[in-house]
């Protein structure tokens, strides 16, 4: 039989999606880098939305026509997006993290899933249908849609809340640009889980109005915008600086004795002060622990028990008093009294109005603005 294929420009776009997607997902799930193992959980939400597409175009081009029993083969995985996200953002937020046997239970709907699907064949086989014309589908593809919209919500929640915790323990210990680095993924995560609960108002007109009668077409551009919003986190995650969690000193509780500094981790912080003050490092705004490491050629767990042992900071607190120090040098400094507060902020390494505010008055017990006033008024100050 001569295969003959109408396309339209949704097929088109269709296409492309499943083109970009699976290339992405191959990128993820299989070069070499640092978050590897957790962008293999991303690349299987793109397979996941690839075969979903799949599943889409071969209807749309009406395959059955060649292929009847093409509907058989499990295309269907809505169930897993959900929990493949949040071990995604637990393997990036937590790299050490090794999951269990246990954590299977995630994926327990899986079966649900395709339990149904395993229905949908049976009565397909026994009327010579199309899975998708069954009355088990019409009855229970809405539930299952609405099931995935509810998990999906869920995972998407917890990984948020894991993101934003992750958020606030580095910035106290590390530095803010942290918290510019993963806002992108917060973002997309959080258009993602509003794309999803679009469906709602549509699955639920065209259950309880139309009786489920509108057709998969009218479901088109949701198709394929979380097509491209699955490949746009993928992408981004892939072309984007690679997020990574360095092990932070934990607060000792009070029955564990606290390591004293030796003669050497002293010396080691008297030399990291030296490095600091003549390259001026602390300049940067966009300055972290690993990114100092990496110019200082040492491993970012050294270099943060140097600085917690060996000067008796914290990176964030040790970096933003330098900073301080170089902002009343500027104060002082003619050249720039044209220049705002917050301009000199920036420009000696902060990136964050609220952060310089809050850092001045805690090193100097004022804020900018006064404290500048009472230079001027005694210029030895």
């Amino acid at each position: 039989m001569k295969l003959e294929f109408g396309l339209n420009g949704y097929d088109l776009l269709f296409l492309a999606a499943i083109f970009i997607g699976t290339t992405f997902g191959f990128l993820l799930l299989l070069t070499k880098r640092i978050n590897q193992s957790a962008n293999r959980f991303l690349g299987l939400v793109l397979f996941t939305i690839v075969l979903w597409i799949i599943w889409v175009l071969a209807i749309d081009i009406n395959l059955g026509k060649y292929y009847p029993r093409w509907s058989w083969i499990p295309l269907q995985y809505s169930l897993t997006i959900g929990p493949l996200l949040y071990c995604y953002v637990r393997k990036l937020t937590q790299p050490e993290l090794r999951f269990s046997a246990n954590d299977l239970i995630h994926f327990s709907p899986f079966l649900l899933e395709q339990s149904v699907q395993f229905l949908q064949v049976r009565e397909s086989q026994k009327h010579q249908i199309p899975t998708y014309d069954t009355t088990i589908f019409q009855l229970v593809n809405p539930v299952l849609q609405l099931l995935a919209i509810c998990s999906i919500s869920i995972y998407l929640f917890f990984a948020l809340k894991r993101l934003r915790a992750v958020d606030r323990e580095l910035t106290d210990q590390l530095s803010d640009s942290y918290t510019y680095q993963s806002k992108w993924l917060q973002r997309l995560l959080i258009l993602f889980g509003l794309l999803w609960l679009a469906w709602i108002p549509y699955v639920l007109i065209d259950y309880v109005v139309y009786n489920y009668q509108l057709g998969i077409a009218s479901y088109y551009p949701l198709y394929l915008l979380l097509a491209f919003m699955t490949i746009w986190i993928g992408a981004e995650s892939f072309l984007r600086p690679e997020l990574v969690i360095v092990e932070v000193e934990k607060t000792k509780s009070p029955s564990t004795q606290p390591e004293i500094p030796t003669p050497e981790l002293l010396e080691s912080g008297v030399w990291l002060r030296h490095q600091l003050e003549t390259n001026l490092f602390y300049l940067d705004a966009g300055l972290t622990l690993r990114s100092l490491a990496d110019v200082l050629d040492m491993h970012p767990n050294e270099l943060s028990r140097i600085i917690n042992l060996g000067t008796g900071k914290n990176f964030n607190d040790l970096i933003n008093e330098y900073r301080i120090q170089e902002v009343i040098r500027k104060m002082q400094d003619p050249q720039y009294d044209r220049i705002t507060l917050l301009g000199i902020a920036y420009d000696s390494g902060f990136n964050s109005k609220t952060t310089f505010n809050r850092t001045f008055k805690q090193l100097t017990g004022q804020n900018p603005a006064n404290y500048k006033i009472n230079l001027k008024r005694a210029p030895n100050l």
